[in-house]
């Protein structure tokens, strides 16, 4: 299990998502929760961690240690919680991109294999998959009759955090549920997140970013010693040779998050600018993109995005 700051195991107390956790109960407790549910919503707003105190919820009522409907709190000493978290848990399972990696077809196969295999259990077997807008079309191929002929005892939750166009086929097999959280719910899951976790924050967003990118990017600027006086090209520079490394796509959110908010200040001075730092931005952030596309040359893509910085 990830050990992480940003691990979404680790948020014992759901906070804002009172509404969409009672949907997903109710529709549970009525027998009416729907074989393939999508919850769609930004990256880092808190589907994973609704969908684990949901899961808490159904299984830990076997428990002595029921899960608290009231505060939407987890017992960390029920049975459920502690077999996820030590990974034995038969009637859960988590299919999800690892370090910003897509979701390969092989393991749709082992997915598939394990969900043939028979059951020991007579409980409800849940789904998880996440980022699952970055299942290729061959992953989704070989997951569609899955979708289409669940068994009886299998519900498939899909997380759709809309980082890319999801697959149709998907989207129509699907009841899809949109998870959104106004500033101030915003603001409170990340107070909450600062307080509980203990975290210095190194980033400013302004209020822009979700509170999982929030903790993740910060994260990042902990890891990769990134500091918030070092100019831009100085976080850029580390960031991608950071990528050209470890390969892990939330190094290039947090690029091109910091590019936006650069670039977005000087135009807040610059108004009789905007046209030329408009174009100026994009430019960088298509260098970014065409650096990941086309594997491009670490070290001219730093170089082409220096000298247009140096126009600014």
């Amino acid at each position: 299990m990830d050990k992480n700051i940003n691990n979404p195991f680790q948020s014992i107390k759901l906070i804002s998502m009172n509404k969409y956790f009672n949907e997903m109960v109710q529709l549970y407790d009525t027998g009416s929760f729907p074989k393939v549910l999508l919850l769609s919503g930004k990256k880092g707003i808190g589907k994973f961690t609704l969908v684990f105190h949901f899961l808490n919820y159904i299984f830990s009522k076997k428990d002595n240690l029921n899960y608290n409907t009231e505060d939407k709190i987890i017992d960390v000493n029920s049975n459920f919680y502690n077999s996820i978290i030590n990974q034995n848990c038969a009637d859960v399972i988590f299919l999800q991109a690892i370090e910003g990696k897509n979701i390969k077809i092989d393991d749709v196969r082992n997915l598939k294999s394990t969900l043939s295999s028979s059951s020991l259990s007579t409980n409800s077997r849940f789904i998880i998959i996440d980022e699952v807008e970055f299942l290729n079309t061959n992953s989704v191929n070989a997951l569609l009759k899955t979708l289409e002929e669940p068994s009886k005892n299998n519900f498939f939750i899909l997380i759709n955090n809309q980082q890319a166009d999801l697959i149709a086929t998907i989207s129509s097999r699907c009841l899809q549920n949109k998870i959104y959280l106004n500033l101030n719910d915003r603001n409170k899951i990340v107070d909450h997140l600062i307080e509980n976790r203990k975290i210095s924050l190194l980033i400013n967003d302004d209020g822009i970013l979700t509170p999982g990118l929030l903790l993740a990017y910060n994260e990042l600027f902990v890891k990769y010693k990134i500091f918030p006086e070092d100019d831009i090209f100085l976080k850029v520079h580390k960031l991608l040779n950071a990528f050209k490394k470890d390969k892990d796509k939330t190094l290039i959110g947090l690029t091109v998050f910091l590019v936006d908010q650069f670039f977005y200040k000087l135009i807040k001075k610059n108004n009789s600018k905007i046209d030329f730092l408009l174009h100026l931005k994009l430019s960088i952030v298509y260098k970014i993109n065409d650096f990941i596309v086309y594997n491009l040359n670490i070290n001219s893509v730093l170089k082409s995005i220096e000298f247009k910085l140096k126009n600014v």
